[in-house]
């Protein structure tokens, strides 16, 4: 299978790449230093030699055999980690890659930081999204103003169902495509999907826009093939941790399709779909593991859920997602729920 992208550790004994690497760098520090006005911004590696001597950890981004971008990463004495610089190529911009970077190389980090120039405005917006903080703030001696950011993830929303089946706490926006469950039936089993419209692009309406049927064709070439679903889930959690709920848990949710559950076919009449922005090729975030585990907490408190899988598992073949990238020890331990 041919990945969408993926991010890894440079092969720097691979001269290729090598030099690949060291062409995007400078490209990118040539574009930030008309976009910073400011001639005298180091660049990270002037040449192969300072590139393969480099002691600091650094991520590739790539699109099949094509490089995309870079994070340079190094260790502090605390243990955390520090974003020395994130560079993409500058032919491809606003596409996702300097999110992808910085996401690889947060798994399973507590503690980041990052600096960079006040006026950069484009820097600023990405570490935000990403889960960053502005901390501090000082001014070189040449008059640049910069900004230390720290990695801190939303905690989750305090959440709260009610007797309607709404979560107050969470975003209610609610879909027509949900109906009453079959007789007899109550949520039992959680399940988790992820989701992202256009694909693997995050933070845009599309998934609001197909859970209410009014997803445009001619916006998105990938959209001409899927807006006439009609498809829902309970809840969906964005990447920032942000909680959104379509349909009510007492009401039957359209997300599992075709599917069996320890020999129990048609697995929306008996659980809870949850949507995880995100996809099947990189990791969540921390702010949605926080929301998750609140929602999961909340909804055992009310409800007679006893397990939790993945569409992958209720679905074997037909559907991978969440996929291998989602942390299932710890989504269990933190519900309290086992497959």
């Amino acid at each position: 299978m041919q990945l969408p992208f993926e991010v890894k550790e440079l092969d720097r004994a691979d001269d290729r790449l090598a030099r690949e690497a060291l062409r995007v760098q400078l490209a990118a520090h040539q574009l930030e230093v008309a976009w910073l006005n400011y001639p005298a911004l180091p660049v990270l590696w002037p040449d192969l030699a300072a590139l393969r001597a480099s002691r600091e950890r650094i991520l590739a981004a790539f699109e099949g055999e094509a490089l995309r971008g870079l994070v340079v990463v190094s260790r502090r004495p605390d243990g955390g980690i520090h974003i020395e610089r994130t560079v993409v190529d500058p032919e491809h911009l606003e596409q996702g890659w300097g999110y992808r970077l910085l996401n690889r190389a947060l798994q399973d980090e507590s503690s980041c930081s990052v600096d960079t120039a006040e006026v950069n405005q484009a820097a600023l917006a990405l570490y935000h999204k990403a889960g960053f903080v502005q901390t501090q703030r000082w001014t070189t001696t040449d008059g640049l103003a910069l900004w230390r950011l720290e990695y801190r993830p939303a905690e989750p929303p305090a959440l709260k169902l009610g007797a309607d089946g709404w979560v107050t706490g969470a975003l209610q926006q609610p879909s027509p495509n949900c109906d009453e469950r079959s007789a007899g039936c109550a949520p039992e089993l959680l399940v988790v999907h992820n989701i992202s419209l256009p694909p693997y692009r995050y933070g845009g309406p599309g998934v609001e826009q197909l859970f209410a049927n009014r997803l445009d064709p001619a916006e998105h070439p990938y959209y001409q093939g899927i807006h006439q679903l009609r498809v829902s889930s309970h809840f969906f959690i964005r990447r920032d941790g942000r909680l959104l709920q379509f349909v009510p848990v007492g009401k039957r949710a359209w997300h599992a399709g075709v599917s069996s559950w320890r020999g129990r076919d048609k697995c929306n009449d008996f659980s809870i779909g949850v949507e995880l922005e995100g996809c099947d090729f990189e990791p969540f975030s921390e702010a949605q593991y926080r929301t998750l585990a609140a929602l999961s907490r909340e909804l055992r408190r009310a409800l007679p859920l006893s397990a939790i899988a993945g569409h992958e598992h209720i679905a074997p073949g037909r559907k991978t997602d969440p996929g291998p990238w989602f942390d299932w020890r710890r989504a269990q331990a933190d519900s309290g729920l086992g497959f």
